[in-house]
């Protein structure tokens, strides 16, 4: 298995690795192929400066794709199919402040040319192995919009309320009194 020290020693607790993510999670496993690919696409220094900089948190996708199959929505037939991969996910710990009280047009103009928000899937993989593997669930108390569209066209959010599951909703985007901010993560 791959020695984790430098992206271990920039990072702390916000860097995130397949063993960590193999010792807390019951039923997930990578391959060798997966743990070689894992290993050599650790971002480079000067990256992992940047994520400890911005309080970025690095953590390792699933061993297999997960879609969204009912796995993490109730109402599975009212939402497009997405997915997590097996990658790196480079996600920030705050919410876009200046994103809360906006539009999704609006936020959209927030993101930098190497931003983007993650999808409803993505951003519940990267809380909950957060929860499972630190023990502290982000975004507590907090509305965050996700890249996420339902099959009408709404937006798909996630709440995070205490030590609960998260909840997902879905949000018409008419106007600008919603309290939905959003999560950039790093391409």
């Amino acid at each position: 298995m791959k020695n984790y020290d430098l992206p271990r020693a920039i990072l702390g607790e916000d860097f995130i690795s397949p063993e960590d993510v193999i010792n807390s999670r019951k039923g997930i496993s990578y391959t060798e192929e997966q743990l070689v690919k894992f290993s050599e696409t650790v971002p480079a220094q000067e990256i992992l400066e940047w994520c400890r900089d911005n309080n970025y948190m690095l953590i390792v996708g699933p061993s297999c794709s997960i879609y969204n199959n009912g796995v993490f929505y109730v109402d599975k037939d009212k939402f497009n199919t997405e997915k997590v991969e097996t990658k790196w996910y480079m996600v920030c710990k705050n919410l876009v402040s200046s994103s809360v009280y906006t539009n999704w047009e609006e936020q959209q103009k927030l993101l930098s040319e190497f931003e983007m928000v993650l999808n409803a899937v993505e951003f519940l993989w990267a809380i909950t192995v957060y929860k499972v593997v630190r023990g502290i669930y982000l975004f507590r108390g907090v509305s965050v919009r996700t890249s996420s569209l339902d099959l009408d066209g709404n937006n798909i959010y996630v709440n995070v309320f205490s030590d609960r599951k998260p909840t997902v909703g879905y949000h018409w985007d008419g106007d600008r009194e919603s309290n939905l901010g959003f999560v950039v993560a790093r391409k």
